[in-house]
């Protein structure tokens, strides 16, 4: 049988932006790397990125032998940086937008998402980072 031992807590989400995801012979993937809120489910996605990025960049080192040499790791940094920048963007804009309690802003928002519903081309353009 479980039991507790202390009281529940919780701590609210937050957008988190970490000022560098390389040190010295160390690349942060995933979670370690950055934070998206959970609810557009792309954490995993980003992740995969990671990993990706991060075999292609080492896979076509050339003559660099040090998987951990400073040029390959800022090659990953640059190639991750503005995917993960547009996902968190996207992620903690939907938060906000629909965490917003004012009922104008719910409307506005609400007609905003029809619109894109109605124009394939927008809408298409807008899920092919989450698609990817």
């Amino acid at each position: 049988m479980l039991e507790s031992i202390t009281p529940a807590a919780h701590f609210p989400l937050q957008f988190l932006k970490l000022p560098a995801t390389i040190a010295h012979r160390l690349a942060l993937v995933g979670d370690a790397a950055h934070g998206v809120h959970p609810l557009a489910g792309q954490g995993v996605n980003l992740g995969f990125g990671d990993a990706d990025a991060l075999a292609t960049v080492l896979a076509a080192r050339g003559p660099v032998a040090d998987a951990g040499a400073p040029l390959l790791l800022e090659r990953y940094a640059r190639r991750r940086a503005e995917p993960v920048l547009a996902m968190q963007a996207v992620t903690d804009g939907l938060a906000r937008l629909f965490g917003a309690s004012a009922p104008w802003l719910a409307s506005l928002r609400n007609i905003g998402l029809a619109a894109v519903d109605r124009l394939p081309l927008v809408k298409r353009t807008l899920a092919q980072p989450a698609l990817r």
